[in-house]
């Protein structure tokens, strides 16, 4: 494990609570273990963790399973990835896991500690999505895990396609309101991803309608949850207004390729 100086001088230098770093640090090591289950990394925390190096840091762990599992077997996985990533890593993972089957797949809440010894340990909650419940368009890509630290936490996942993650994410701005889909999206629309193909096919599966009213009639939610969602995840928060504007043009462009 690291030096907890490493953990205090990485917060500075990125301008965020030392539990965010602590928290990136332990969702690596966690992913060391979880490369060996067969499902594929994707979510926002998919783009700073083998796509993007220095994109936002991100809460929770989200992947698709690429098999068919009973839950018992889902737990046994996971514990057995947490004791690993412990006995490699140094890191006090708790092996007694927080285990929920949801409507989609599966809740998973694992606990540790670094610099806090005492009172309430973190969190990484990691959220699975069975493999019936969603729809994977495009290849998977096999990719190292970005790891900025100085020890040696070397493994490669089964990962979306940065344009597929980029995909759900647009869905997403349809199905929920969180600050975060708004900022991957206003993010990843500036990389040129040709997403056109595939955007129907995601839509379609959950059964979304892309409706930019509902989007500009959440503005106001949207707005009211900037600053708490996304302010201990990165230094610099850009200024909503423009995000959001930006980000409903973006939509308005490809609902008119869409249906041109």
């Amino acid at each position: 494990m690291i030096l907890e100086i490493e953990i205090r001088e990485f917060a500075r230098k990125n301008g965020v609570p030392e539990t965010t770093v602590e928290r990136d640090y332990a969702q690596n090591w966690l992913l060391y273990g979880l490369s060996k289950i067969k499902m594929a990394l994707k979510g926002g925390t998919g783009i700073r963790k083998v796509f993007i190096q220095d994109y936002k840091f991100s809460d929770d762990l989200d992947f698709t399973l690429l098999e068919d599992l009973e839950a018992e077997r889902v737990e046994e996985l996971i514990v057995k990835a947490v004791r690993e990533a412990k006995r490699e890593s140094g890191i006090d993972f708790d092996e007694n896991i927080g285990f929920d089957e949801v409507e989609n797949g599966y809740e998973v809440r694992v606990y540790f500690r670094i610099l806090r010894k005492s009172g309430s340990p973190l969190r990484v909650k990691i959220d699975i999505t069975k493999r019936n419940k969603e729809a994977i368009v495009l290849p998977l890509e096999k990719r190292k895990i970005i790891h900025p630290y100085s020890d040696n936490c070397n493994a490669e996942v089964l990962a979306y396609s940065l344009q597929e993650i980029f995909a759900e994410k647009i869905r997403s701005l349809f199905q929920r309101t969180r600050p975060r889909d708004l900022y991957d999206v206003w993010h990843l629309s500036k990389l040129e991803l040709d997403v056109c193909k595939i955007i129907n096919e995601k839509f379609r599966f959950k059964g979304v309608e892309f409706n930019v009213d509902s989007l500009l009639n959440r503005k106001d939610d949207f707005k009211n949850a900037w600053e708490s969602s996304l302010r201990h995840q990165m230094r610099d928060l850009p200024d909503f207004n423009t995000v959001f504007g930006y980000v409903v043009e973006f939509m308005e462009g490809i609902l008119n390729e869409k249906t041109g």
